[in-house]
């Protein structure tokens, strides 16, 4: 009990004391009307501390399995809170890693899709115009008498050409397909690194919006715990006034 609520009790009991006083003061500690009051007085009192003994336990139990409920609700909005926050997350990062891969297979099939032109257009066509060249100036001066010469001569260096190109080719497809590993392994290593970054940062984050909620749980009991004392406190100055309004009627009334 507060120091005000001892405070107002302490007051009714003195008033009510100080109005027995005055009433029975001249009655005699041995007169019926003495012993009729004592009588009347003990019953009032087993009757009032019996219901207070019951009102105040079953006051404290409620006060108490509602403390639970206010528990397990503060809970479940923590629960909520972290599971919304987990989903939310965790599609970001989906939506990153899916940003990425798509990123890299549209450059992969870009690149696949110019290679052939790419080598085709840079690499033979270069070295078949520097056969068809050479072949010609070959055979504009001994067409007729290394005819034979200079067909063997240049179907030697069109094998050779395209064993160059494929090899060329077989290399320059390997080193790319390399590099498409090593682009893979660079940003699946890039994304596991980010994704340890998210899950700590996120964390914390669940941490500190916990912190957050029991400040403001602790501030919104307090304010209402604030708001019933001030219900309270205003009801029982209430009641004292009237308590004393009543026992003032009472005195004025006894010589009537």
């Amino acid at each position: 009990m507060s120091w005000k609520k001892k405070l107002v009790a302490g007051t009714v009991a003195v008033g009510l004391i100080s109005g027995v006083g005055l009433t029975f003061a001249s009655a005699s500690e041995d007169s019926p009307l003495r012993q009729w009051y004592n009588g009347l007085f003990g019953n009032t009192q087993q009757s009032i501390l019996a219901d207070n003994d019951a009102n105040a336990t079953a006051a404290f139990e409620n006060w108490a399995a509602n403390t639970e409920q206010l528990k397990a609700g503060a809970g479940l909005k923590i629960n909520e809170t972290m599971s919304a926050e987990l989903t939310r997350a965790g599609a970001e990062i989906m939506s990153v890693k899916e940003s990425h891969l798509a990123s890299l297979d549209e450059d992969k099939l870009e690149l696949l899709e110019n290679m052939n032109y790419q080598v085709y257009q840079h690499i033979f066509l270069e070295g078949y115009f520097v056969i068809q060249n050479q072949g010609d100036a070959a055979l504009g001066a001994v067409r007729e008498s290394f005819r034979d010469y200079t067909s063997e001569t240049g179907q030697a260096a069109v094998n050779e050409m395209t064993q160059e190109l494929t090899s060329a080719k077989n290399s320059a497809v390997s080193e790319l397909e390399s590099a498409i590993e090593q682009a893979k392994s660079e940003l699946s290593a890039q994304l596991a690194m980010e994704e340890q970054v998210s899950r700590y940062n996120l964390e914390r984050q669940i941490t500190f919006k916990l912190n957050d909620l029991r400040d403001a749980l602790t501030s919104i009991v307090n304010g209402l715990v604030r708001e019933q004392q001030n219900i309270i406190t205003a009801k029982a100055l209430e009641l004292e006034e009237d308590a004393k309004a009543s026992l003032d009627e009472v005195m004025n009334s006894i010589n009537d």
